[in-house]
């Protein structure tokens, strides 16, 4: 009977976040990743392709090891209003690093033009608790016609957070999140050159990349006091944030 209770507790959980979610964003669609292992060419007609890497992990010994799930861009469209794109992390390649972490190799074929990298969702989960969390990046970034680019490796490393420090997610549902350490947690972010590292590494994933130019443009560095005013005036609430790894699951 109590296995059970915790089973109808997550399942409400995950039903209510969900609801709140599609009540609040409707219909949402997630790209899949750009290139795929077995693919014989690399087509940057009339996309480009942006190439990173994306180490989000903890330091401690906690079960409840972060795991994304979804990487999103925002633009103008033609009519001037904010458009959000949102990539399947969840599907991306993978390669475990020397420490034991595992490294998301990730593709997203982009229009060129002007963007903003918003962040990246996901969960850390150990049965029976489920928390959510949300790494915010704001970092702009431009992307050039006809061209596939390295943007850098993205390290996000969710540690306990201090003072008046952004939140690493949502405080609800209270226990959830307090359990998994979202909620009193908060994340340090670097982008880093490893170009020499990875750019091999994407070769080997995607052997089509071996006859293709790819030009090397890092992600600006994290700035975390914009960070910290975005958390303040605009994630508060933290109203849709942690449904968006459920809704991934859903699907």
């Amino acid at each position: 009977m109590q296995n059970m209770n915790i089973i109808s507790r997550n399942l409400l959980v995950k039903l209510a976040i969900l609801t709140l979610f599609i009540g609040l964003t409707g219909c949402m669609s997630f790209k899949p990743m750009a290139l795929k292992s077995n693919g014989k060419t690399v087509d940057v007609s009339s996309k480009s392709v942006l190439l990173m890497t994306l180490d989000v992990f903890r330091s401690d010994r906690s079960r409840f090891v972060p795991n994304p799930a979804i990487i999103s861009f925002e633009r103008l469209d033609a009519t001037g209003k904010p458009e959000v794109l949102m990539f399947k992390v969840s599907g991306a390649d993978i390669e475990e690093s020397k420490n034991g972490r595992y490294v998301y190799i990730l593709s997203m074929d982009l229009e060129p033009g002007q963007y903003k990298l918003r962040g990246i969702n996901g969960d850390a989960n150990a049965f029976p608790f489920h928390g959510f969390f949300f790494v915010p990046l704001n970092m702009d970034i431009q992307i050039q016609k006809n061209t596939v680019t390295y943007a850098g490796r993205v390290k996000a490393e969710l540690r306990p957070r201090q003072g008046s420090e952004f939140r690493a997610g949502s405080v609800v549902p209270l226990i959830d999140q307090a359990v998994t350490g979202v909620s009193s947690g908060t994340f340090d972010v670097a982008v880093e050159d490893l170009s020499q590292a990875d750019i091999p590494l994407f070769n080997k994933t995607y052997p089509a990349l071996a006859s293709t130019k790819i030009n090397t443009t890092l992600l600006p560095p994290f700035n975390r006091p914009q960070a910290q005013l975005w958390w303040e005036k605009d994630y508060v609430s933290m109203s849709a944030v942690p449904a968006v790894g459920v809704a991934v699951e859903a699907q």
